[in-house]
């Protein structure tokens, strides 16, 4: 009886400490030993080792155990589904030849990935079905959100101050990171600045700033108002513009927009309230009445949106070199709208979209399977593309197999419509479901909150990366399909 008692717990500790080494791992996306395993330099999580832990200690014992996963990994399950189904019509197929890269290779390689991402949100999923779990992995994910914040801000202290880096901190960073440091940009400990970006909106500010909103903290420490997750909450947004990433900016602008409408939603009730119930108002007249105060306040919110957006983009023109062009309409007149791309340096990535969409024309059910649109570039790039030189260079100079950078036009390239149906259909799941959550109280209330947030961040982030392996949206997906659960759980309503 003591016997098995011990082993419990050592069981326990166990889950716990790969847990809490999984939390601290989040930051680093590419670590140079998991580089070296994987054979990639580029997309390798540190948090992919104790993932492995995890699944052959927990997960897949959990499953053989009869242990279920929620309803919400169904449309995930089918995704993966097709993408195999996919995978395997590819080689009916007739591919344009690059290089020595060959079809098989590049579908183990993209598959592979794809599994790794599922696997992220399916342990988490499965773990923290409890409130006590939740919490406990939570308060880890803010301590290594703090190391990056503390490691970013150095990294910016350093180059206002040195405009250059000292060698202990290339030596470190040369340590958790397969890159050098970007000069004048802020990268944590990301591959590259637009990915520091990713990991904030994908996981770290979507929590902090739901938790600011709602007063929810899983520390003990609180000062009066003030929370551990308000103080990140700061830190990690000043870190969001420190690492210059407009489509990292554009995201969080996003969310706030989203913050606004659902204040807009709760003041027209409230005016409602105040103005139409006690005036004398009945009929048709207090129906337009309604009407009216609707429409005021919509657009008001319009303009105070517009206001945001466009002194957001006015910041990042006077802040950011690559921007100064952005309110210069008259680089547009008489030419293309990639020519005002190109201007503000990121027509290489329209570019690679377009060829996506072409791919997704001619194989819109299926596409050509994972991993396989990078064939079809030399055929399909766009005459304007051959004078920019990161076409140039990715073409003539690298020996990669290029990629379309856009989640949405990936998944549409190299999984047809029936994929990106699926995994529309898999974020959908969680919209609902973080939507049932944010009417709750507590933790799992404001991890709805905070699934409603990244959701609509990746709407953005999507046009940025297009990888499935790095954690953060599968995280944080995960933690809110595990509340949803946990929820159910309190209520008395849980279903296995």
């Amino acid at each position: 009886m003591e016997r098995g008692l011990a082993e419990a717990r050592w069981s326990v500790l166990l889950e716990r400490g790969l847990w809490l080494l999984f939390a601290l791992a989040l930051p680093f996306t590419s670590l140079p030993l998991v580089g070296r395993l994987t054979g990639s330099s580029m997309v390798a999580p540190a948090a992919l080792l104790a993932l492995a832990a995890l699944i052959l200690a927990w997960l897949l014992p959990h499953l053989l155990r009869g242990g279920r996963l929620g309803p919400q990994s169904l449309p995930l399950l089918a995704f993966l589904s097709v993408s195999l189904i996919s995978a395997a019509a590819a080689f009916f197929l007739v591919f344009p030849s690059y290089r020595n890269f060959s079809l098989p290779a590049s579908e183990v390689d993209a598959l592979v990935t794809l599994a790794i991402g599922a696997s992220f949100y399916l342990a988490v999923s499965a773990w923290a079905v409890r409130a006590g779990r939740l919490a406990f992995l939570l308060r880890w994910i803010n301590w290594s959100g703090l190391a990056v914040i503390g490691w970013s801000l150095l990294q910016a202290l350093f180059w206002r101050l040195q405009h250059g880096y000292p060698g202990w901190m290339a030596e470190i960073h040369a340590r958790f990171v397969t890159t050098e440091i970007i000069a004048a940009r802020a990268t944590g400990f990301a591959f590259e600045p637009s990915w520091l970006a990713h990991q904030l909106n994908m996981l770290y500010l979507p929590w902090w700033l739901a938790a600011a909103l709602r007063g929810e903290t899983v520390h003990r420490l609180r000062l009066g108002p003030l929370t551990f997750e308000r103080l990140l909450l700061a830190g990690g947004a000043l870190t969001l513009v420190l690492s210059v990433s407009r489509i990292g900016l554009l995201g969080f602008l996003l969310m706030l927009a989203l913050l606004a409408l659902l204040g807009a939603a709760r003041a027209i009730g409230w005016l409602e309230r105040k103005l139409l119930v006690r005036s004398r108002l009945e009929g048709t007249r207090r129906r337009l009445a309604g009407l009216g105060v609707r429409a005021g306040l919509f657009f008001t919110l319009a303009l105070f949106l517009a206001a945001m957006f466009l002194g957001a983009g006015y910041g990042l023109s006077r802040f950011d070199p690559r921007m100064k062009e952005l309110f210069n309409f008259k680089a547009v007149q008489g030419r293309s709208f990639i020519y005002y791309a190109n201007q503000l340096v990121f027509a290489e990535r329209i570019i690679f979209w377009e060829v996506g969409w072409k791919v997704f024309n001619e194989y819109p059910l299926l596409g050509v399977g994972p991993g396989n649109a990078g064939f079809f570039f030399p055929r399909d790039l766009s005459l304007f593309s051959w004078h920019l030189t990161e076409v140039r260079t990715l073409m003539f100079r690298q020996d990669v197999l290029p990629n379309i950078k856009s989640l949405w036009v990936r998944l549409l390239a190299e999984t047809g419509l029936a994929g990106f149906a699926c995994f529309a259909a898999f974020l959908a799941a969680h919209w609902r479901s973080a939507g049932w959550l944010r009417r709750r109280e507590g933790l799992c209330g404001t991890l709805g909150l905070a699934g409603w947030f990244v959701l609509t961040a990746l709407l953005t982030e999507g046009f940025s990366v297009d990888t499935f392996g790095l954690p953060y949206y599968w995280v944080t997906l995960g933690l809110v399909a595990g509340a949803w659960r946990a929820a159910l759980a309190v209520e008395g309503v849980e279903r296995e």
